[in-house]
């Protein structure tokens, strides 16, 4: 059983470096099916770059989620960046876009058929900084459902480090059992190479998110590269991370 589950995965950076088009691509071996079918996110947990320190309105950033969330039978979009390094929900300068949340795909009974695969790719501009965002969702027949957000220019962040969490939908319970749930998170950049943070060096508070859910992750493969990846089940074991 690996020794990462839930919200707490490994996080990976470049350096230290902001990471230029990073990629989280999730491809399913199983269905994933929810007790109660009450839904679930899909988390791409970033940390703003601190040097120089990201801001929005002059005000630094510390957390920047984009999400992919199951539920209300619905594929939905999401992103939100924080300025507070407390708790979540504390009021501060950060940033969510207008029509947060809204459905790009569906889901019927909040479920996801394996051989679906969810992506959520930020493409940064030269300085590295994230200036738009698309989400994607194959169908196992090979349909795909996606959105794009384009960020204003007074909400460009650099980002050098992330976590991908599979873990209970952003409202209602935030917290999810999940009974079938197998597949392969792959990871990528456009330059650098992506390897596990053994230790905060590059700054910040690097918050966990507040969602839950009982899925494992396992190791890291490779060790570092361009394009990395790990599995996740309901019980781990390390196996070739397949390309997409």
């Amino acid at each position: 059983m690996g020794a990462l589950s839930s919200s707490n995965n490994a996080i990976l950076v470049s350096k230290c470096q902001s990471l230029h088009n990073l990629t989280l691509s999730m491809q399913l071996e199983q269905d994933l099916i929810t007790l109660g079918n009450n839904g679930f996110s899909l988390q791409l947990n970033c940390y703003p770059q601190t040097n120089p320190q990201a801001t929005h309105q002059g005000k630094p950033m510390y957390w920047a989620q984009y999400v992919i969330a199951v539920q209300s039978i619905s594929v939905q979009w999401g992103i939100q960046y924080w300025s507070h390094a407390g708790s979540i929900g504390v009021s501060g300068f950060g940033f969510s876009p207008p029509g947060n949340y809204s459905l790009f795909g569906s889901a019927p009974s909040n479920q996801l058929p394996k051989g679906s695969v969810l992506k959520i790719a930020l493409h940064t501009e030269s300085k590295g900084n994230v200036e738009s965002v698309t989400f994607s969702f194959t169908n196992p027949k090979g349909h795909v459902s996606h959105f794009k957000y384009t960020l204003p220019s007074t909400a460009l962040i650099a980002v050098y480090g992330f976590q991908v969490n599979l873990v209970g939908p952003p409202s209602g319970t935030h917290n999810c059992h999940f009974k079938s749930a197998s597949g392969f998170l792959t990871y990528s950049v456009s330059s650098g190479t992506l390897s596990v943070q053994n230790t905060n060096t590059c700054g910040g508070p690097q918050i966990p998110t507040g969602e839950t859910s009982n899925v494992f992750y396992g190791q890291v493969l490779p060790t570092s590269g361009q394009t990395v990846g790990q599995e996740f089940d309901l019980a781990v074991h390390s196996r070739p991370v397949p390309i997409l």
